[in-house]
């Protein structure tokens, strides 16, 4: 059997529109899907708070997204020095119930506690979770996505913990700076109408 070169023309032209067709694919749902994940961070407004953060850091929206833990999640687990109680289990929330939907950036933010309390519960251990959602109206039967989150609390051991709410800190000295303006302004009106 002798085959043209023709017919290797042809089959190569096959393999590129092939080939060019799953990256088409490949870049559409990278910009349409979503991806959910869960992560821990320290919060910025209150000074030694570890706070847990959902996200749909995907280009789609998310809905029906569950989680399975490697185990349990504490919560509430508060205290800067381990506490000698051990902190209670989540039993209900977002990670435990679900969230229907999801959009795309959009955050759910949970108080989680402080880095004694969620190392008296984790230890030095990961806890990983799985994500499983699908994309928001898709009429897709076979559009369940999922991704892997680990949460490890051993990497806020030597994070900075101080108040960098320097919003709130120049707002309340401008309140006080303003009280001793007014104090000013009436003790120079006083003396003032006292001279006269």
């Amino acid at each position: 059997m002798h085959i043209d070169m023709s017919d290797w023309i042809s089959v190569f032209m096959a393999l590129i529109a092939t080939a060019s067709a799953i990256i088409t694919y490949a870049v559409y749902r990278s910009s349409t899907d979503p991806e959910v994940i869960i992560y821990a961070d320290t919060d910025k407004g209150r000074p030694s708070f570890i706070i847990l953060i959902i996200e749909n850091i995907g280009k789609g929206p998310a809905e029906n997204i569950t989680f399975d833990t490697s185990r349990p999640l504490p919560k509430q687990a508060f205290g800067i020095e381990e506490p000698k109680n051990m902190p209670e289990t989540m039993e209900s929330g977002p990670i435990v119930n679900g969230v229907p939907f999801l959009a795309p950036s959009q955050k759910m933010i949970i108080t989680w506690g402080q880095y004694g309390g969620l190392k008296k519960y984790i230890g030095g251990d990961s806890i990983f979770v799985k994500a499983k959602y699908k994309r928001a109206n898709s009429k897709l039967p076979f559009n369940k996505s999922t991704s892997s989150s680990q949460l490890f609390i051993e990497a806020f051991a030597t994070t900075d913990i101080s108040d960098s709410n320097w919003d709130k800190k120049i707002s309340e000295e401008l309140v006080k700076t303003n009280k001793q303006l007014k104090n000013i302004d009436q003790s120079i009106k006083s003396i003032g109408s006292s001279e006269n």
